[in-house]
């Protein structure tokens, strides 16, 4: 369903209920009003010939209101009936067509009477000896208040179905102006970034398209960042696919000595760009929002001994350990978090000098837990530390063999999970790379 037709739909029903309900209460009204001032005029037209025949008897003297000698009939209409008698029941003065039986008053005052399956309103005054009895056709009223009703409905109807048509032309030409962003949306190029106008646009629409200029910029800074990452990735590659060949080369054409340390050299090429597709792939599945199995919460502690444990025998003996977490459970899954510290231990390490120590503690409370790691390196200035995070960044004083992707893919783990990675320089010397993961909830 359009919007169009949705809105005009939605404001046509609500006004066609509130109107019915006005209308209904207003016939109503008018039914009641249009019942009590015909019965008033019952009243009043019985009244009237009392006061004509009071005057009639005044004025002369000598005769007698009872002495009429013929029944006096007044041609009437059809639907009202006037007739007076005496209080013995005699005829004295009637309507055209009045039925005796209808006329015949039983007490004064109001009634409502049926004969031959028509229904009768009639009037009853008894005074100076008189009995005069009005009556109108209920079924005359009937017709009487359709036709008034008719009048007025008629109009109405003409306003609701003229409203309901401006309402439509109205409603198409207020979102005009949606058309027309379809249309532009529509024309532009697929590669396009460039922000959309909102000054000819009405204030209702001004949100929606700052909102979608803001998505444009935000698409525009991830199409850079991406273009970035390929080239970057492409350069990371090639250079140990570069030395690969030329090492390859060389052991073709030396034999002995040289031809193996030629190997050994395309080995160590081979296992840093293994070593770089990892870390590629893992930066690409976390910022890709990838699925990953969570199994069993892990322990902080376990992640703590399997980081030692992977670490090479020299790195063993660097790393100074202390856990304070308990028994903490972490909501990150168990390969992600292994991930994230092992590559925290690995820039320590890196980023020291040799046979230094580098310090991982480990402490805990209700809602996170705290992965520290300092170093004992030339640490970093204000301006690197944010550096740091991008991809294929490296220090100054880092050891060859680093992909420049570690401390990238830590900040994504913990932007992902909404934990937090910071980096502070240390007095006197050194970095402290501080993790803070989600911890599971306790049983």
């Amino acid at each position: 369903m359009s919007l169009r037709l949705r809105l005009v739909l939605t404001i046509g029903i609500a006004l066609a209920l509130l109107w019915g309900v006005a209308a209904a209460w207003m016939l109503r009204d008018l039914d009641r009003n249009l019942q009590r001032t015909l019965d008033e005029r019952l009243a009043m037209s019985a009244r009237m010939v009392s006061g004509l025949l009071e005057q009639a008897r005044v004025g002369e003297a000598n005769a007698s209101p009872f002495a009429i000698r013929d029944v006096v009939t007044v041609p009437g209409r059809r639907g009202i009936a006037c007739q007076v008698r005496s209080l013995r029941g005699e005829v004295m003065a009637t309507t055209q067509g009045a039925s005796r039986a209808l006329m015949a008053a039983h007490a004064p005052g109001y009634a409502t009477r049926t004969l031959d399956g028509a229904q009768w309103r009639t009037y009853t005054l008894q005074a100076n000896g008189l009995s005069i009895t009005t009556a109108d056709s209920l079924n005359e009223r009937a017709g009487l208040g359709r036709r008034i009703a008719l009048a007025a409905g008629i109009p109405f109807l003409i306003a609701a179905v003229g409203g309901l048509l401006a309402l439509w032309f109205g409603a198409g030409r207020g979102l005009a102006p949606l058309g027309r962003l379809r249309q532009t949306l529509a024309v532009r190029a697929p590669d396009s970034i460039d922000p959309l106008d909102a000054g000819t646009l009405p204030l209702e629409l001004r949100p929606l398209v700052d909102a979608l200029n803001h998505h444009l910029q935000r698409v525009a800074q991830a199409v850079l960042h991406e273009r970035h990452f390929t080239s970057h990735a492409a350069h990371e590659l090639r250079t140990p696919l570069t030395a690969i060949d030329t090492h390859l080369q060389v052991a073709c054409l030396t034999t002995g000595e040289d031809a193996e340390r030629a190997l050994d050299d395309a080995r160590e090429g081979v296992r840093r760009m293994r070593a770089t597709l990892d870390q590629l792939l893992m930066l690409a599945r976390v910022e890709g929002q990838a699925r990953f199995d969570a199994g069993e919460p892990v322990a902080a502690r376990e992640i703590l001994e399997r980081v030692v444990a992977a670490s090479g025998e020299d790195a063993r003996g660097r790393l100074d350990c202390s856990d304070r977490s308990g028994d903490a459970l972490l909501s990150v899954p168990g390969p992600l978090a292994f991930a994230a510290v092992r590559n925290l231990v690995d820039n320590a390490l890196r980023y020291s000098p040799p046979g230094s120590r580098v310090d991982l503690a480990i402490d805990a409370d209700d809602t996170s837990v705290r992965f520290a790691v300092l170093d004992q390196g030339a640490g970093l200035h204000p301006g690197e530390q944010a550096d740091a995070v991008r991809r294929f960044w490296r220090g100054r004083s880092a050891t060859p063999g680093g992909s420049g992707l570690g401390l990238a893919i830590v900040a994504a783990i913990a932007e992902r999970y909404e934990g937090r990675f910071t980096l502070r320089a240390n007095a006197p010397v050194g970095t402290v790379a501080e993790l803070v993961l989600p911890r599971a909830p306790l049983a």
